[in-house]
């Protein structure tokens, strides 16, 4: 009877694990935040490796690591020389700009000295061996940077946005004159914490562009046609946001650009919007897509049924999400609850590292934990997909018990900021202790209740606030949260307790 009960259960597991969708594979990355992120072609291979930068602290000391994983075989990737640099809070891109059949690659962001740079990598045919192209960008952070043949001359040019050295923010195009890259004034006003991104929304063979992030402490997204070489603004009501991110994509297969945008709006929520391209002209259409700020979006067919799925991370005002949302038709998009850690300020990019027909998953960022993460996950779905009946066995066995709650949480925020209003900033978190959830979000209300009532300069400070994962018992919760009090300490944060 033992054998037979044994049995049952390790084929449920067998069961489960074939299941997942998407399964973390082993690497060397060391985990990041302000990630730079980017997969690699290989020459000559359907492999891809992966190329991950940002910072991290180790023993209060800030460090900036650039690295590069090559894939090994289908659930391994192992380290190899990174001859790409080490960067955080900027952005890349790769493709074949000078048409030699190799991928090169785009990179933005701050070295470990805080200087801001912009450089074009070129791979010269062997695989992970990027030498540097000594052209001239303005280098810009916190912001975007793509491809695109914007004046359909037959090469690649780039769209960058961000803030520049000098503090300004702007947008601006390199034209590819025979692999010379020349700046042009885009006509395009410049955003930081958000992204730009070239579309050919009305099929006139010109690129336009998508645009969404802070332009000066207030939000914008906008729309920016190419009409007889100038970028002119659409004249169209889009949701204004910032700490954002737009992606052009055909979300409801009919042949034309929609755009999904997901950020801040000018209110401080978290919002998501999605329109639909008609004709030309842009209608918002209902989605129930989580809004997220300071967000990532990538779009692939991950399951291969001939339409854009999404995949985003980001933060709400509870917490870090990421997620995967499959598309069903029609603008109508089902969380395929996939199981990955939400991460702030992160990426996730879509790839297809093993040649297999189907597109893995990059993710790097910080956790609400406060772990620095970079991980790869490997898309289990095959190009065919056969459905098989379930062996007796599963229609006999019983059903495992699952815990739908309530759950304990608690509740905490960080900030660099003044909260007490005398006129020193420092690193502080607030913590409250563990409490049992009844109903959804309670506890963030009351925690944000009690801050406002005690401490009076919170309102000028990061209102940030997140909630822990659910915990079945109260022990678990209560050694999570020592877990996070010991992990801020050691960063020299100032705890403050909010209990109740």
């Amino acid at each position: 009877m033992k054998k037979n009960t044994l049995s049952v259960f390790l084929l449920l597991l067998l069961a489960c694990a074939q299941g997942q969708t998407l399964v973390q594979v082993k690497t060397n990355l060391k985990g990041v935040m302000a990630p730079v992120a980017e997969w690699l072609d290989v020459p000559n291979s359907k492999q891809m490796g992966v190329w991950v930068s940002g910072e991290y602290f180790l023993n209060d000391k800030h460090v900036v690591t650039g690295q590069m994983n090559k894939y090994k075989d289908a659930n391994h990737f192992v380290y190899t020389k990174s001859t790409l640099p080490a960067l955080y809070s900027g952005a890349s891109a790769s493709a074949d700009y000078d048409g030699d059949g190799d991928s090169d690659i785009i990179v933005t962001g701050l070295t470990n000295y805080g200087t801001a740079v912009m450089r074009l990598y070129n791979n010269k045919g062997g695989a992970y061996r990027y030498t540097l192209d000594n052209q001239l960008f303005n280098p810009v952070v916190d912001g975007s940077v793509t491809w695109g043949d914007f004046d359909g001359d037959k090469d690649l040019d780039i769209l960058a946005t961000g803030k520049d050295a000098n503090n300004q923010l702007t947008t601006t195009i390199y034209q590819n004159n025979n692999g010379s890259f020349d700046e042009l004034v885009s006509g395009v006003p410049g955003v930081y914490y958000g992204n730009a991104d070239w579309g050919d929304y009305d099929g006139d063979g010109k690129l336009d562009i998508l645009i969404t992030g802070d332009v000066g402490g207030y939000p914008y997204t906008a729309i920016y046609k190419y009409h007889q070489r100038k970028y002119l603004r659409l004249k169209q009501n889009i949701l204004p946001l910032k700490h954002s991110f737009g992606k052009w994509g055909d979300l409801d297969g009919d042949g034309d650009l929609d755009f999904i945008i997901s950020g801040e709006d000018e209110y401080g929520y978290p919002t998501c919007r999605i329109y639909s391209n008609e004709k030309g002209f842009f209608n918002e259409v209902p989605t129930g897509i989580r809004g997220l700020k300071g967000c990532f979006i990538d779009l692939a067919d991950y399951d291969h049924d001939g339409d854009l799925d999404i995949a985003m991370t980001g933060e709400s005002l509870e917490r870090s999400y990421s997620y995967v949302y499959e598309n069903l038709g029609g603008f109508r998009f089902k969380d395929i609850v996939a199981g990955l850690p939400g991460v702030a300020s992160g990426v996730i990019k879509w790839g297809d590292y093993d040649g297999d027909g189907d597109y893995d998953l990059l993710l790097a960022g910080v956790t609400i934990c406060y772990d620095f993460i970079a991980r790869i996950y490997k898309n289990n779905i095959n190009p065919v997909i056969k459905k098989e009946v379930p062996s007796s066995i599963f229609n006999e066995a019983t059903t495992p018990y699952i815990n739908f709650g309530p759950y304990y949480y608690y509740v905490f925020s960080s900030c660099y900021c003044d909260p007490s209003g005398g006129g020193n900033k420092a690193y502080h978190l607030y913590i409250s202790n563990v409490h049992k959830e009844y109903k959804k979000y309670h506890l963030t209300y009351k925690y944000n209740e009690l801050l406002l009532k005690q401490i009076p300069n919170w309102p000028k400070a990061d209102r940030g606030h997140r909630v822990s994962n659910g915990f079945e018992t109260y022990k678990e919760a209560e050694e999570s949260r020592n877990q996070i009090i010991e992990s801020y300490q050691s960063t020299h944060f100032i705890i403050h307790y909010l209990n109740w």
